[in-house]
């Protein structure tokens, strides 16, 4: 932490927020609004709204859209209850939806999200409130829509809906994949495929992250620089492109976070600074968790902040003992590194899997191994497939076929996995004392590892 003040702030925003959720505000679990308009939308469920569309989202069972900058009237006032996920009454051709940027007036069921209850099941109410989605409306019926909508917004919409067309027409069952790892959209994944990468230990490629960002933002910087344009030029261009990519795939935590990061990376190049991982990780973080506190207690934003944590922190640690220690370079050093990385990894974020699955992958140690050097390829074909597509789907096809014959390799070798007997462990949902006593344990462990590495190349020496 030293030389980080970014780091110290972004651990004291944590202990706040942990803080005030312990003493019982509102900040990063329950319900913000006034408790007297709680208790009128309890009375009063036939209620009528007024807020703008972000997006509509529609699946063989409904079709639903999401406002913000929402109110309803409360007494003769304007309450505003944030943003609402809407579920239509009446399915409505795809044309005669509201546009992104349309202002809607909308009458329905209004009624407060549910947590979750059954143990180990999802979260649906924390889920909802780091997007500041508190309340759904449902059966519910338009009542006045507004001519103007923000075209930049429906424009990205719309692209993001040609290209999940695109890769739907040339990749048939692997489709969905492609959708997920390419758009971040989840919608048409199988919920088998799901099941098999989650017990295999690989799911965490079907959501956008800092992989894929740097794949992609890096890869096209550096091919900026390389058609002629310079650092400034290149770089800036790269960072604005990204930001696009990162609205048009819907914003979650693991995107933002990785975004965010990427532009501090970029933005070091072209300043001609170097850049710390872990002051980028905390910028993201502080970023997040004011935006939303909710974050807080989300499992993409813990997940992908305890990858992080571990290979970009922990694992340098660890690996700098090691060489510190080994003058010579063994045989093999190559793969043990990258083993060793991989277990860092789990071992770091073993304590949130087992908090929100109750179980973990073992052989995804090993399972990573293959997937993390390859999944570029599936990333990179994928993209050129959707891009193809806008011009050629017979292009788009080819451009896919590599992507693909990666996506059944995966498919294979997450049914073979599954098939062992030790492929997952179930060990529970552990308690607050428990995890806390994991990472003191974990950390003292790592600093008496990094003494004796010290002292036996001091006694080297």
């Amino acid at each position: 932490m030293r030389g980080r003040p970014v780091c110290i702030l972004c651990l004291l925003l944590v202990v706040f927020l942990c803080v005030t959720d312990w003493l019982g505000f509102s900040m990063t679990s329950g319900n913000p609004l006034p408790e007297p308009v709680q208790t009128w939308i309890k009375k009063h469920p036939e209620s009528t709204i007024c807020g703008e569309v972000v997006r509509c989202q529609e699946n063989e069972n409904y079709q639903s859209i999401y406002l913000r900058n929402t109110y309803l009237i409360y007494n003769s006032e304007k309450v505003s209850i944030d943003e609402v996920k809407v579920y239509m009454k009446n399915k409505r051709l795809p044309g005669d939806l509201p546009k992104a940027g349309s202002m809607i007036l909308v009458s329905g069921k209004l009624e407060e999200i549910e947590g979750p209850r059954n143990p180990g099941e999802f979260n649906s109410k924390n889920y909802n409130a780091c997007r500041h989605i508190y309340y759904a409306l449902k059966k519910a019926i338009i009542k006045k829509q507004s001519r103007t909508h923000s075209a930049y917004g429906q424009f990205l919409i719309s692209l993001r809906e040609r290209f999940t067309e695109i890769l739907e027409t040339v990749c048939d069952s692997e489709a969905g994949a492609f959708e997920a790892i390419v758009l971040g959209d989840k919608t048409n994944l199988d919920p088998e495929l799901k099941m098999r990468y989650q017990m295999g230990g690989i799911i965490h490629i079907l959501a956008i992250s800092g992989l894929h960002i740097s794949l992609l933002g890096l890869g096209l910087y550096n091919f900026l620089k390389w058609i002629g344009l310079g650092i400034w030029p290149a770089g800036m261009l790269a960072l604005v492109i990204m930001v696009q990519y990162g609205m048009m795939t819907g914003g979650g935590v693991s995107t933002m976070r990785a975004v965010t990061m990427f532009l501090l990376s970029v933005g070091a190049k072209i300043v001609g600074r170097i850049y710390d991982l872990p002051t980028a990780m905390a910028v993201a973080a502080i970023l997040i968790l004011v935006e939303s506190p909710a974050y807080m207690l989300d499992g993409g934003f813990l997940l992908s902040f305890g990858a992080v944590t571990g290979v970009g922190c922990i694992w340098p640690l660890i690996w700098e003992g090691m060489e510190r220690a080994e003058k010579r370079k063994s045989t093999g050093r190559k793969f043990r590194q990258s083993f060793l990385a991989s277990v860092v990894v789990q071992l770091t974020t073993l304590p949130i899997v087992l908090w929100f699955y109750g179980e973990v992958s073992v052989i995804g140690i090993f399972l990573n191994l293959l997937v993390l050097p390859t999944v570029g390829v599936v990333l990179g074909s994928g993209t050129a497939a959707a891009l193809m597509g806008l011009f050629s789907l017979r292009a788009s096809w080819l451009a896919a076929i590599p992507g693909r014959v990666v996506l059944g390799t995966y498919e294979w070798i997450c049914i073979a996995a599954g098939r062992l007997p030790f492929c997952t462990w179930v060990g529970g949902k552990p308690q607050i004392w428990q995890i806390a006593g994991y990472y003191l344990l974990m950390g003292g462990s790592i600093w008496i590892y990094r003494v004796y590495c010290m002292g036996k190349e001091n006694s080297v020496s």
